[in-house]
């Protein structure tokens, strides 16, 4: 029952107030300030909207304009000095910046009809006032009721108005015209009226320009939906016309007739579907909800909501919101929320947001987000993120996330995309990939960098990088150079600190290694042996370095740490026996290929006290001991010894 009461109320709410400026126009708002004093009465109406900045259009002969009058207005709204002009009584209409006189206290029953016919016919024809051609194909319609009519090739119309209007307000429209108003008793009469050619692109004072709502007429779903001649009309007119309310059952079928394109409403019912020029309140559609220019409010459809220029509010549509220009506000669809222009907002949808202009907000989906310019806002999506420019805040997807310049944080479950720089952080369960860093990288997998790194590689296996000048943390890092630092268990550069030495130690007198990685921070592979004959020992190793140059000649002095396996031709890898070594060598450069090195060695060997009698040869290896411990069932032996050998460069 309150169901049933609330509609009755809104029906009867709808079509009470249908001949009323139902939305208070800004013109009708505006505050004035001046003083006048024994002047014409037209000369004070045209003082008046000179003040406010609008037009008048009235019929002379229904109004005392060669009376006097004084007037003294203080910041009083338009609407508050033309009340004490016009009386209580009188009725306007705006329409654009067209201020419409309709009816005033002048007016006599002299003025009212007493005929029995129900509609009065005006007709007649439109002629350039410039080359005096008569105008087909515009627009001519009743500012009050909203009947209309096209001109015919000749420049011919005719329209019927009910009786009951007393006077009335012929209005023409059209995209090659000036718009304009006239204002007549209501009777049967015939017109020859003269237009003025526009002087640019049709504009609405209220709307934006044409051009962006054309492409609503061309949408499929738009056109099986409305006829093909409302919808030419409504594209050869601006956005002029006022109502408080609207009901519509299909496109063009409702109370504002086919002038529905160019009405803007307060409250919009669409039971099937409903196309409006605008709405500035609360527009309600069962199915479809289509405005040529703008929705200021909030917009509910069970299918789709769709606005030629911008959104300012909320938009919740069962299946899917399209806007094509700036959405300042909420938008929320079942499946696809699609803005051409920008977002201000929040648009969340269950499948799909895609947004051409930049996105100032946040866009929550459950599959895919798309922007097409620079994301100022947070994108989060259960599999994928997609920014054709930059991400300057927040990107999280279960999946994926693209974007070109990263200033803000990526967050994927697998990838993070840059195509250009990151400069805050890219946060990703596989792969990170950009041109450069400037900030962080972490991965579980791999990141990698095209170009140079500056900030820091973090990753569970490999970073790449093409120049190091930053951190690199991983189990490898790969690249061309690397001046910054790398820290892996391999570190390759194409052109990093990469060398080949052959030494002798005292307990390994044929050995050699190879060194790979930077001089801040590189790797060791090494062989050694005391012979090649049987019961030999022989050893592999493993270690890390740095490098420091020393002198102008290019001298080089390395501390380097390492771990040796030592084995004898018996045991064969049964057991660990580790040899851990820290040494500090001095390199002489002969030329640019070679150099001599050698230092002292610090030594710890570290063998289990249970696999001596399998290999004795550990308690022979130290030439002397420094000291020599258990701990656990380890034997622990120190010494100083020493290396010296050749380094290739």
């Amino acid at each position: 029952m309150v169901a049933k009461r609330i509609s009755f109320i809104f029906f009867v709410l709808l079509f009470i107030s249908q001949g009323a400026l139902l939305a208070q126009s800004n013109i009708l708002k505006k505050k004035l300030t001046f003083k006048i004093n024994n002047e014409r009465f037209e000369d004070v109406l045209l003082l008046l909207a000179e003040e406010g900045g609008f037009s008048f259009s009235y019929n002379p002969a229904l109004l005392p304009v060669d009376s006097l009058m004084s007037l003294n207005v203080e910041n009083s709204s338009v609407r508050t000095v033309l009340t004490s002009l016009l009386g209580e009584e009188m009725e306007l209409r705006v329409n654009g910046n067209l201020l419409v006189i309709l009816k005033t206290k002048y007016l006599t029953n002299a003025t009212k009809s007493l005929s029995a016919k129900k509609n009065y016919t005006v007709d007649g024809y439109l002629q350039n006032s410039e080359t005096g051609e008569f105008v087909g194909n515009a627009i001519v319609y009743d500012v009050g009721g909203l009947r209309s009519t096209t001109t015919n090739s000749q420049g011919y119309f005719s329209l019927e108005i009910p009786v009951k209007q007393e006077v009335i307000a012929i209005t023409i429209g059209g995209r090659e015209f000036e718009e304009k108003a006239v204002v007549l008793l209501n009777k049967d009469q015939k017109l020859n009226i003269p237009v003025i050619p526009s002087k640019g692109a049709m504009t609405s004072s209220r709307g934006g320009s044409l051009e962006g709502t054309r492409r609503i007429n061309e949408m499929k779903v738009v056109q099986l939906l409305s006829s093909e001649k409302g919808l030419a009309q409504s594209q050869n007119l601006n956005l002029e016309n006022y109502r408080f309310a609207q009901a519509s059952f299909l496109p063009f079928l409702g109370t504002n007739l086919k002038m529905s394109g160019s009405v803007e409403n307060k409250l919009s019912l669409n039971v099937l579907a409903g196309y409006n020029g605008a709405t500035s309140g609360l527009e309600l559609g069962g199915m479809l909800n289509i405005n040529r220019f703008y929705s200021k409010g909030a917009q509910i459809a069970g299918i789709g909501n769709i606005i030629g220029t911008e959104t300012n509010g909320v938009q919740l549509a069962g299946i899917f919101n399209t806007n094509f220009g700036t959405v300042r506000g909420v938008q929320m669809a079942g499946i696809n929320n699609l803005v051409l222009d920008s977002l201000k907002g929040v648009q969340v949808s269950g499948i799909n947001n895609i947004i051409t202009g930049r996105t100032d907000g946040v866009q929550i989906s459950g599959i895919n987000n798309l922007a097409k310019n620079n994301v100022d806002g947070i994108q989060i999506a259960g599999i994928s993120n997609i920014a054709i420019r930059d991400v300057n805040k927040l990107q999280l997807a279960g999946i994926i996330n693209f974007g070109y310049d990263i200033t803000g944080v990526q967050i994927a479950g697998i990838v993070n995309g840059s195509y250009g720089q990151v400069k805050g952080f890219q946060v990703g369960g596989i792969l990170n990939t950009s041109r450069t860093v400037q900030t962080l990288q972490l991965a579980g997998v791999m990141n990698f960098a095209a170009d140079t790194v500056y900030g820091a590689q973090l990753s569970g296996v490999v970073n790449f990088a093409r120049h190091n000048k930053g951190f690199q943390l991983g189990l490898i890092n790969i690249g061309d150079t690397a001046s910054g630092t790398s820290i892996g268990v391999l570190n390759l550069f194409l052109r990093g600190y990469n060398k080949l030495e052959i030494f002798g130690t005292e307990i390994l007198p044929l050995s050699a290694r190879v060194k790979f990685g930077n001089r801040k921070f590189y790797n060791t592979i090494g062989f050694g042996t005391q012979g090649f004959g049987s019961n030999n020992v022989w050893g592999y190793s493993y270690g890390i370095g740095k490098v420091i140059r020393v002198g102008k000649k290019q001298n080089d002095l390395n501390f380097d740490l390492s771990v040796t396996d030592l084995q004898d031709d018996d045991t064969w890898i049964e057991q660990l026996n580790l040899n851990a070594r820290f040494g500090m060598h001095y390199g002489f450069s002969i030329n640019r290929r070679f150099m001599i090195y050698g230092g002292p060695v610090w030594n710890h060997l570290i063998y289990d006290i249970d696999d001596l009698p399998e290999n004795q040869f550990l308690e022979d290896l130290a030439p002397y001991k420094l000291y020599e411990t258990t701990v656990g069932d380890k034997t622990v032996q120190s010494w100083i010894g020493f290396e010296f050998g050749i380094r290739v460069l």
